[in-house]
Parts: C-alpha cells; sequence; structure tokens
C-alpha cells in the first residue's frame, strides 16, 4: 500500500532538511525558503515576518478540508495526515509552530499505522477529534486495534465516519453516551438478517448531533431521536421502524436543516390529517431519489423551502399523478421556473411512462459537480404528466427550455387531451416516433392534420427523428411543405427555426423485406430551405451518415453521395 508520511517526521523532531541560517526568521512559504537571493544576487524581499497565529491560518487553508459529508471524505483523512507531516519537513520554525497547535493534529484514521495516529492524538491535546474507521482494504491496522486505541478518548469524538469492512469495531464504541459527538456518518450497506438488534445509538443521547448520514440502518428510531439536524443523509434505513411520522417530525424539530437526501426508501405513511407545513428557510439542498410517489410526495407537500439552491427528484411507480402532482408540487414550482431562469437553458424529456427534467451539469468547487435541478417522475399517466408540464411551464414559452417528445404506444397522439397540450406548449424542440407502424403514422397525422389552425405545431421544432422502416420518404414530404405552407400563410417561414430531419434505416441484416428508398422524393426534402435529411442507421459513426446513394451531378458532370 502506498504511505507519502516520512517515516522520520513524526520522531525525528532535529531533522533540518533545510539550513539552520534560513530557518531563524518564520517564513510564509515553502519558495520563500527556497530561493533567499534574486538571480543577480541581491536580497529580494519575499521572506517576511508572519505571526504565529496568521501562519497557523495559513497552514490550515493549505491543509485538505476534512468534511465527513463530503463525496470525498474516504481519502480526505490520509491526504490531510500526510500534507501536516510535509508542511513540518519545510523548516524547523514551520515545524514548532505545527508541534505546538493541537488543532491541527485531529484526525485520527485507520488508513495510516497506528504510530501516526498515537503522534496526533499527543500532539492534539484535549482537542476535538474527527475519527475515522477505513475499509479493510484502505487500512494499516485492523479496526479492532484502531478502535482500541481511539475508544478510551471517546469523549473528545467530535465527528466519526464508519466504513462498511469496520463496522463490528466501531459500532461497539457507538451504545455509550459521547457528549461531544455532532457529527456521524455511518456507511454499513447492512442486509437483513446482518444484525439481530438495531444499535442504540450512543445509548439515546442523540440530540447534540447535527450531521447524520445512515447508509444501511442500524439505528432504533423513536420519535424523540434527532433534534436540531443540519444534515440529513438516509439511504436503505426503512427496515428498521422508520416511519413518515418520525422523518416529519424530525424535520418540524430541525429548522435550521440545511442538506436533506433520502435515498431508496419505502415505510408506512400515516392516514392521519397532514400536518402544517414545515418551513425549512436555511435548506440550501434538498434530494429525494428512488422513492415511490406514496412516499417522496407526501415528503413534498408537507417542505417550504423558499431559498432551495438544489433540487433532486426521482419519484417511482407514480399512481394517481394528477392528484399526487398538483397537490405536493404546487410551492415547488415557482422554485424550478426560478432555478431555469438562472441556468439560462434546461432539458426537459417526455418519454414512454416517464418524465425527465434537468438543468445543465456545472462543475463545482469539487471534482464532482452537479445540477442545479433535476427531477423525474415514472408515472402510468402521460396526459396528467404533461399536464403538470404545462403548468409548471405557464401556458407559453419558457426561454431556453428544450422539451424532447417520444411518441410510443403508450402515450398516442390521437388523445385530443394531448393534442391540445402539445399545441399550446411551444417549447417542443425534439420529436421522435418510437419503432413500430402505429407511433409512426401518429406523427405522420399530428403533423399534418392542423384543423383549421393556421398556425402550425411545435413552431419551435429543430429535430424530427423517425423509423424510415414506417413512413415513406413522400410522407416526410408532406410533413414539411405543410408546416412551410401553414407558416407561409400565417406571415412567412422565416418564423420556423431550422429542422434536422433525421431518418433511422433498419439494421442492414435483416431476413423480412423492408421500404425501398425514394431517392427522387429525397432529393426534393433536401432542397428544401431551412431543412438538413440525415439518413442512417443504429449504432452508425456520425461522419457516415447521410451516404445513402451515388448520384450524377449534371451541373458538374460528377458522381457524389447523396
Amino acid at each position: 500500500m502506498e504511505y507519502r508520511i516520512p517515516a522520520q517526521a513524526e520522531f525525528e523532531l532535529s531533522s533540518t532538511p533545510i539550513e539552520s541560517s534560513q530557518a531563524t526568521r518564520t517564513q510564509c512559504s515553502p519558495a520563500a525558503v527556497k530561493s533567499p537571493c534574486n538571480k543577480d544576487g541581491t536580497p529580494h524581499r519575499s521572506r517576511i515576518d508572519v505571526p504565529p497565529e496568521l501562519l497557523i491560518i495559513i497552514f490550515e487553508a493549505f491543509l485538505s478540508i476534512v468534511d465527513p459529508m463530503s463525496l470525498d471524505w474516504k481519502g480526505a483523512c490520509k491526504e490531510y495526515i500526510e500534507s501536516l507531516f510535509s508542511l513540518r519537513l519545510v523548516s524547523r520554525t514551520w515545524r514548532d509552530i505545527l508541534d505546538d497547535t493541537p488543532s491541527v493534529w485531529v484526525v485520527l484514521t485507520s488508513t495510516v499505522p497506528l504510530s501516526v495516529n498515537h503522534t496526533n492524538i499527543t500532539r492534539s491535546g484535549g482537542a476535538p477529534l474527527i475519527i475515522h474507521f477505513g475499509d479493510l482494504g484502505d487500512s494499516f491496522v485492523q479496526p479492532e486495534e484502531f478502535a482500541k486505541l481511539v475508544g478510551p478518548i471517546r469523549d473528545r469524538w467530535k465527528e466519526v465516519c464508519v466504513d462498511e469492512g469496520a463496522r463490528t469495531a466501531a459500532l461497539k464504541c457507538l451504545t455509550s453516551p459521547t457528549p461531544m459527538l455532532e457529527t456521524v456518518r455511518l456507511h454499513t450497506y447492512l442486509r437483513s438478517g446482518a444484525i439481530s438488534q438495531p444499535l442504540e445509538l450512543l445509548g439515546g443521547e442523540t440530540r447534540n448531533i447535527r450531521h447524520l448520514d445512515l447508509h444501511g440502518s442500524i439505528v432504533n428510531w423513536n420519535r424523540s431521536t434527532f433534534h436540531g439536524l443540519k444534515h440529513l443523509r438516509l439511504a436503505y434505513v426503512d427496515r428498521y421502524g422508520l416511519t413518515m411520522d418520525m422523518i416529519l417530525e424530525i424535520l418540524a424539530d430541525s429548522p435550521d436543516l440545511e442538506y436533506l437526501y433520502i435515498d431508496s426508501m419505502t415505510f408506512p405513511v400515516s392516514a392521519a390529517p397532514p400536518l402544517l407545513p414545515i418551513l425549512l428557510p436555511h435548506l440550501r439542498t434538498i434530494e429525494l431519489l428512488f422513492l415511490p410517489g406514496n412516499v417522496i410526495f407526501p415528503l413534498l407537500r408537507h417542505i417550504e423551502a423558499p431559498h432551495c439552491q438544489r433540487v433532486r427528484i426521482q419519484a417511482e411507480n407514480v399512481r394517481n399523478t394528477n392528484e399526487w402532482v398538483e397537490e405536493s408540487m404546487g410551492s415547488f414550482e415557482p422554485l424550478l421556473r426560478e432555478m431555469h431562469e438562472k441556468s439560462g437553458r434546461s432539458q426537459l424529456i417526455v418519454s414512454p411512462g416517464f418524465v425527465d427534467w434537468k438543468a445543465p451539469f456545472k462543475r463545482g468547487s469539487d471534482k464532482h459537480g452537479y445540477r442545479s435541478f433535476e427531477v423525474q417522475i415514472r408515472s402510468d399517466s402521460f396526459v396528467s404528466l404533461l399536464r403538470w408540464i404545462e403548468r409548471v411551464v405557464g401556458g407559453g414559452d419558457l426561454e431556453g427550455l428544450e422539451m424532447k417528445v417520444c411518441i410510443t404506444g403508450e402515450n398516442r397522439l390521437p388523445d385530443p387531451e394531448i393534442t391540445s397540450i402539445l399545441q399550446r406548449i411551444r417549447n417542443v424542440t425534439e420529436l421522435r416516433a418510437y419503432q413500430g407502424p402505429e407511433n409512426s403514422q401518429e406523427m405522420v397525422r399530428f403533423l399534418c392534420d392542423l384543423d383549421d389552425n393556421t398556425i402550425p405545431f411545435l413552431l419551435s421544432l429543430r429535430v424530427l427523428h423517425i423509423d424510415y422502416e414506417y413512413i415513406a420518404a413522400d410522407e416526410i414530404l408532406l410533413i414539411l411543405r405543410t408546416r412551410l405552407n401553414a407558416c407561409a400563410d400565417d406571415g412567412g417561414s422565416s418564423k420556423l427555426p431550422h429542422l434536422d430531419v433525421v431518418v433511422e434505416l433498419p439494421v442492414e441484416a435483416r431476413p423480412e423485406p423492408t421500404a425501398s428508398l425514394d431517392f427522387a422524393i429525397i432529393a426534393q426534402i433536401r432542397a428544401i430551405p431551412g431543412v438538413t435529411f440525415t439518413l442512417t442507421r443504429p449504432w452508425e459513426y456520425r461522419d457516415t451518415a447521410g451516404m445513402c446513394a451515388i448520384v450524377w451531378d449534371d451541373e458538374r458532370g460528377v458522381a457524389r453521395w447523396m
């Protein structure tokens, strides 16, 4: 296992990697120590006297942040310690200042040798500690040995993180009250039958906990378990007695909550009358993922988060979609519109029984990045989903919204309400028919039958993706001419955006015959201004797409690809 902390760093305090004459004054950076003079030999002024208090602030800013709630917390502890010991090697002054500052020696982790942890305990004085029980594959010592080292100083624990491989040893340390403990992150991934009795966390004395992250519940839940949380993250904890009422009570007792994450859970929902709305003015992030509709929508119905900056919702198996969405998403709709406007654009995909609305992916301060919002709903009612979309859009154009609609047997266009909604929503930029003759013919009827409406449907349409196996070239030409003629009657074709018609050919090896290509009609399509016509096959590279035939160019007297 790679280990970059110098073996002599924590014990050989007399080691001096630079000349002592250069270490007589406090330096502000390693570069200042290595370059005492300019190239012409004259002294430079990069060496300055810095008060030790200010130097400590600089050191702490340089050291890796150990945040147990971060996605990178597993490697952060080891990286922090390696950086700390590297700083000690710059000069005696830096070494002495660091050794006399207990607050920088508070990280203890099983991913470094016990000797390093002993050194950290000694130098940390009585400062609150960050404890990390790492996985067996990442650790230098067995979890039991690490538990023996850190267990006697449990009264100094402020933050504790437990990985899967260390759960048995770590949980023995978490059954007694630990008054200073504020952060608990237990990623134990328990399966059914893996533990006979749920853990009575900290002997029930949990009121001081402010940051809670449980993956695979081991907690004995009751109505007074947690209060005043700032960070709540739960996943796979439903089978140990947690109920919706308990979740709502925890939220109601945590007005300063800043982060809420619930993933892959199902638990009983009370039939009692709804509680008053729970106002969470400090909530910045809410992530409700892979939850059934009867869990996710009651949560949303009770939460008011006016200042939320990130929203991720993934609702599964939603029944009675119209009722749930209309009653539960109302308070979040203005927030989603505001997030869309701040992002400048967003994409909304409506496919069989599924809606996915998301903002562009952004790079954050860390390497992971994020989206300001993402809403995914799986439902049995395409009409109800479209109603909700229309309400969020506001009955008109939502600038920057790109909407992709996929036509299948489950969301058939002959439904007059579906057709009417699509007429009113002017943000549909892509229309695609899945394989099947019914789907393709419905698209033809939808785009060609204007019902005496002089404005063509889907004014924002930029991509039309169809299956050539079920739509003939003359039907594609009819679609395009109908749109152009209707728009010309209304003031000119310049109102229509450029349209990319992508026609997907069947795979080459097919036992049954397929419709032949009418190259004369395709030539007419490609001659229409503002239209790009592309023939492609599944899994075909885009640089060969569209090269479907060789024709003779009479004007140039050469053969060319069509």
